[in-house]
């Protein structure tokens, strides 16, 4: 057999791998595309002007996310830029965009499967046992349903997208170091290109080059880690370059961070509880948390408070476990610790130490399982190689069957985001009942005129956290749809007083007094619009209250003003469009419509503002 055919040959397995990884992702989350758009996906997709023309890419580029809802850190422009391509193509139809989720997820698979093996070849390991483990690592990490988050979820969208164009920008990293000058040049090329898009899509990209500046300083490849100290400087401050001038409005601050003090036990009890969810993935749901919040001397605060305990001290024994694997590797096995010193340098932002706005989620987990799940394969493979066939073959079999219940587990989890009712009870039900949470499920019974349970839920939320500006604001819209004008009044006052929703009180007061007395409170309404940061609903609401009232002209004054500094909005050119035509101008009328028409490719699906 010649050479090129043996060569043909081996690429014809990698082919298969990759089909397989493919095939394994596309089984388990199958389900997901019947699924609809859920909690954070009516922000980044049903109200995101920024996504609904191919003009106003370069502005998404000016913008953190969640454009239209509660401000964010998050800057995160390739995100929204395939959210463009999507909408575009498909509208506001959710199955496509959980397809688009599924594809995206199979592709970061398919990168983690080339970089482990390109890594493996770097420690001289035997072609077919290499890509037996990067197969193998990479199937199980593919359909962990500790990723179902990532994946199901369409805002979860940027873990995926980071994580492919990362491990991309790795592989080439590896390939430039063994390359010809020429080659190696445009290997770098490559990379900086990734680790660029990575650290567009989510932040966390932003750690890519450092796991390849510490792989490669491993390898004492002192002019490959040079090189690439370059590109993650030349990354950084182009970067920084877009994100900083952005259009960012300070997000506002729901809870304090847990004090330096307490920042140890909770690092401690979320290796715990991470493991727990790696090994047994049963309970999952979103909003997690290893606080511990005393409410008295009750049997169930105390078993709550006696569990974190526990978990501390497991967290304690897991992390002398891994220092221990990681010393023992060091001396042994030195593909290992290069895979768990890479696990470690990735799980540590988002381990505790630095206060986030979650003190854990089954999301932050996506790429520090790809070297955890490395480092066991090839732990495993080296530990049963020299086995009895009967011992491998046992081993085999249970990792086989362990595989099977992950991929069921991932299977019966898409199943949680089928609707937005669906996703918020199963994850309270889960344990999952957060603040964040009740607030939501109070929210969506208002709107569904569960008045009562909705007041359940929000008290609920407020006896987890009191004063909570959202509960309190969803308290009074319940009172004001059961007509309790009094009760209604004294929870807006006492918003008016939270930054985070004094606006959104404030036009709620105006509202009242139309329920209450049937007058036009349009100095509160003002103040509604011109109090915290632009809110396009509030503005909206205001102007089509000028309209109303007779006052045509003063509206289009006042929409004008709010285009001079939001002009991608095309809600607001058409709505200007049907005020010039109602004053009798069809000419800017037609020129305003123009413009909607400019600014959403499907501006004929959606209802007049």
């Amino acid at each position: 057999m010649s050479i090129d055919l043996v060569h043909l040959l081996f690429a014809m397995k990698k082919i298969v791998a990759i089909f397989l990884i493919v095939a394994a992702v596309s089984l388990s989350y199958a389900p997901a595309a019947q699924d609809g758009f859920v909690w954070d996906d009516t922000a980044l997709i049903l109200r995101d002007p920024l996504i609904r023309s191919w003009l106003l890419i370069p502005e998404g580029f000016n913008h953190f996310a969640f454009t239209d809802a509660t401000a964010s850190d998050f800057y995160r422009p390739i995100q929204r830029l395939v959210y463009t391509f999507e909408y575009a193509a498909f509208a506001l139809n959710p199955a496509p965009y959980h397809l688009v989720s599924i594809l995206c997820h199979a592709g970061a698979a398919v990168a983690l499967f080339i970089f482990a093996e390109e890594l493996l070849l770097l420690f001289g390991m035997e072609p077919k046992k290499r890509r037996l483990i990067a197969l193998a690592s990479a199937l199980v990490w593919a359909i962990h349903p500790v990723h179902s988050a990532a994946v199901v979820y369409i805002s979860g969208r940027a873990d995926p997208l980071a994580a492919a164009f990362g491990f991309l920008g790795l592989y080439f990293v590896l390939r430039s170091s063994q390359a010809t000058p020429k080659n190696g040049l445009f290997f770098l090329i490559v990379a900086t290109v990734a680790f660029f898009l990575s650290a567009l899509s989510k932040e966390s990209g932003l750690i890519f080059p450092l796991l390849a500046i510490a792989l490669l300083a491993l390898r004492k490849d002192w002019p490959g880690m040079l090189k690439t100290l370059g590109i993650a400087v030349f990354v950084a401050i182009v970067y920084l370059s877009l994100r900083l001038p952005a259009e960012h409005i300070p997000p506002p601050v729901s809870h304090s961070p847990a004090p330096a003090l307490v920042r140890p036990i909770i690092v401690v009890r979320a290796v715990a509880e991470y493991a727990g969810l790696i090994l047994l993935p049963l309970n999952l749901h979103m909003d997690r948390g290893v606080e511990t919040h005393p409410s008295g001397f009750s049997n169930a605060s105390l078993n709550v408070t006696a569990m974190r305990e526990l978990q501390t001290l497991l967290g304690i024994v897991l992390i002398a476990g891994l220092i221990y694997w990681m010393v023992r590797a060091r001396r042994r096995n030195p593909k290992v610790f290069a895979c768990l010193m890479l696990a470690v340098i990735s799980y540590l932002p988002v381990s505790g130490i630095v206060a986030l706005n979650a003190s854990v989620a089954e999301h932050w987990l996506y790429i520090p399982t790809t070297f955890l799940f490395l480092a066991a394969a090839i732990s495993l493979t080296d530990f049963f190689q020299n086995k009895a066939s009967i011992i491998r073959f046992a081993a085999i079999g249970s990792v086989a069957v362990w595989a099977l219940f992950l991929g069921t587990r991932t299977f019966l989890r898409t199943f949680d985001w089928k609707d937005q009712r669906t996703f918020l009870e199963r994850t309270i039900a889960s344990g999952g009942n957060s603040t964040r949470m009740l607030i939501n499920l109070g929210g969506l019974e208002i709107t569904e005129g569960n008045l009562e349970n909705a007041a359940l839920h929000l008290h609920a939320a407020l006896e987890k956290s009191p004063d909570h500006p959202l509960a309190v604001l969803n308290l009074a819209v319940a009172a004001l749809k059961q007509n309790d004008f009094k009760l209604t009044r004294e929870l807006l006052n006492r918003a008016t007083g939270m930054p985070a929703v004094a606006a959104r009180a404030h036009e709620l007061l105006a509202v009242l007094e139309s329920k209450e007395n049937g007058q036009v409170d349009f100095l509160r309404m003002r103040l509604a619009a011109r109090t915290g940061p632009p809110n396009w609903s509030i503005e909206k609401r205001y102007i089509k209250m000028l309209d109303e009232t007779g006052a045509t002209a003063q509206a289009i004054g006042e929409l004008e003003s709010c285009l001079r500094t939001e002009w991608y909005r095309a809600e607001s050119w058409q709505f200007l469009s049907q005020l010039l035509a109602k004053s009798g101008r069809p000419k800017p009328a037609a020129d305003a419509l123009a413009m909607a028409h400019d600014y959403d490719v499907h501006l004929d699906l959606h209802a007049s503002p």
